[in-house]
């Protein structure tokens, strides 16, 4: 088993409140991690979730979403080991940050609509 320990953030210009939802979105994570089963510990409403993971990963995953001036900070972090004995930290971040940013991008424009 390999350690898997994964720490990002991202700031999107919008209130938390209205990123929670999609973040915390059990569709949304599978969609993200398909290989990952998820079982919600700790739901903190807008502030954010966490999750025991299992399957590819097991451990845990948070998402904590801070408020800050005009915006957010979504901060992730993956924490286990992985299934069988190949690292899995690169391309599961490398997949967070991809999707992360569609999501961000996706965000901030529907703010921007009329």
């Amino acid at each position: 088993m390999a350690p898997i320990d994964i720490v990002d953030e991202t700031y999107v210009a919008v209130e938390p409140s209205l990123l929670a939802p999609g973040l915390t979105n059990p569709s949304l994570l599978r969609d993200w991690f398909p290989r990952l089963r998820f079982e919600v510990f700790m739901d903190r409403a807008e502030k954010g979730t966490r999750w025991s993971v299992a399957g590819e990963i097991d451990g845990s995953m948070e998402v904590w979403l801070e408020p800050v001036v005009a915006g957010t900070v979504v901060h992730w972090f993956v924490r286990g080991e992985s299934a069988g004995r190949r690292d899995l930290t690169r391309p599961y971040l490398e997949t967070l940050n991809a999707r992360m940013f569609l999501f961000k991008d996706t965000a901030e424009k529907d703010r921007r609509a009329p």
